[in-house]
């Protein structure tokens, strides 16, 4: 997950593009707000519409609309939507637990309750990484196409217009195509191992068109399905040149404009070759604001860069959930697991229970595991609850300005999760530690416990 998206490029949406549009009306309440807006945006992320809540947290907006599929964001919780001409929605949800308690009503709820419910039945059918992953090719295609008739069974028990079972039904077997695509980057992720997948297994991604352009406005799982083909492309070039000439062979403007987004976010997330992405967007565009903020990215992937094996960390000095503050320097004479997460992170829920099984295993160990959330200081209700609700151990911490604390800043965390290890006299083991969920992280605590 991106500390920051930040979108300089995006296309400006002409009338003449919504020949078939029409006015929706979408109101509601959030229960215990945090965040002071509601938004819908473009599948783009550029902004459709947004509503500034009340003190009582209702809101009301309105908007010229093609039929399709749209992000709803509050704060960092984000949700799909599918809007049709004339829908007149009531929505409403508790902050505290968007997921589970986003629900509708009105003209369009049908549809849009059956996405919400979705995406919870799609969050229980992948959170065992193990289960889902870690199997053979065979078993991972038998895995993926439950999760598609998993959804398409869900699908049939609500009463929906044709043209969404049709769009619905194309967006199933697209987020089956982009599991296929994306099975060796997501076992890296997720299990920390390559692996090398066959010819055959890639074939059916192979065969797909991926100059539609209606289905790349209108249709996700495609645009991240054409999205993630040019990265890879891109990411393969041998130099900035090679970079530059993938790049003017994209078919449109606006896969163009998604790759542009990309490189900026690509200076962090793909350290060895963030000059590259650096250079390129130099060579692309000249936007200042665009190009001064890769920059100082970049300047900041330098200065994590600086931090080594054997430096002494930099310090923190965070609240837990008591109110009591705890420091680094408090946790010497112990090897320190730090795990940095926030309550919208979808990947770092997913470390949560392999999390756990760590502080089980080495509960009478020489480490301690430490969490320290991310998120604004309006949602730390939010982050008590969850840790509530799921139980989560080890030493929870707030820290104090979110991305922006001073040991983030000096470790350059722009993304999450992210896993630092630092050993018993304060100084840095790993500045990016493998996660819970992999198994050389419990090869690598042995080793240093024994």
């Amino acid at each position: 997950m991106n500390k920051t998206i930040i979108t300089f490029f995006t296309l400006f949406i002409s009338l003449s593009l919504f020949a078939k549009s029409g006015k929706i009306v979408l109101s509601g309440h959030v229960q215990n707000s945090s965040a002071s807006s509601i938004m819908i945006t473009y599948l783009n992320n550029q902004k459709l519409v947004s509503a500034e809540l009340d003190a009582d947290g209702n809101f009301s907006m309105s908007a010229k609309i093609e039929d399709g599929y749209y992000f709803l964001k509050y704060g960092r919780n984000t949700a799909y939507i599918y809007l049709y001409p004339k829908d007149e929605l009531t929505l409403s949800f508790d902050a505290k637990h968007f997921e589970n308690t986003l629900g509708f009503e009105g003209l369009g709820s049908v549809r849009n309750n059956y996405l919400a419910e979705k995406s919870r039945v799609d969050t229980e059918l992948t959170k065992d990484l193990e289960a889902f992953y870690k199997v053979d090719e065979a078993g991972y295609l038998k895995n993926i196409e439950n999760v598609k008739n998993t959804h398409a069974a869900l699908l049939a028990t609500y009463e929906v217009n044709s043209f969404f079972k049709i769009a619905e039904g194309k967006s199933m077997e697209y987020d089956r195509l982009l599991s296929i695509q994306n099975y060796k980057s997501n076992y890296k992720f997720y299990l920390g191992d390559d692996i090398s997948p066959s010819k055959e297994f890639y074939e059916p991604v192979e065969v797909l068109d991926l100059d539609n352009a209606d289905d790349y406005k209108k249709q996700p799982y495609y645009r991240y399905l054409v999205n993630s083909f040019w990265s890879k492309r891109i990411e393969s070039a041998p130099d900035v040149d090679g970079m530059l000439d993938v790049l003017r062979n994209v078919p449109s403007q606006d896969v163009a404009i998604s790759m542009m987004n990309g490189f900026y976010s690509k200076i962090s997330s793909n350290k060895e070759r963030s000059k590259d992405y650096l250079d390129l967007i130099k060579r692309v565009t000249k936007d200042k604001r665009f190009i001064k903020a890769a920059e100082k990215q970049y300047q900041e992937v330098l200065k994590s860069k600086g931090l080594s094996k054997g430096d002494t960390s930099p310090e923190f000095n965070y609240e837990t959930v008591d109110g009591e503050m705890v420091s680094l320097n408090d946790l010497k004479g112990k090897y320190v697991y730090i795990d940095v997460w926030a309550t919208w992170c979808g990947p770092c829920i997913k470390q949560a229970p392999y999390l756990k099984k760590l502080e089980e295993r080495y509960h009478d160990k020489n480490v301690v595991f430490v969490s320290i959330s991310v998120d604004k200081k309006e949602v730390k209700a939010t982050w008590k609850q969850m840790i509530a609700d799921k139980e989560l151990g080890g030493l929870q911490l707030f820290a104090d300005k979110s991305f922006d604390s001073a040991f983030m800043d000096a470790y350059a965390v722009h993304s999450i999760p992210r896993f630092i290890l630092i050993d018993p006299e304060g100084k840095i083991v790993d500045t990016e530690a493998p996660r819970p969920s992999f198994d050389k992280t419990r090869d690598l605590l042995d080793e240093l416990l024994k």
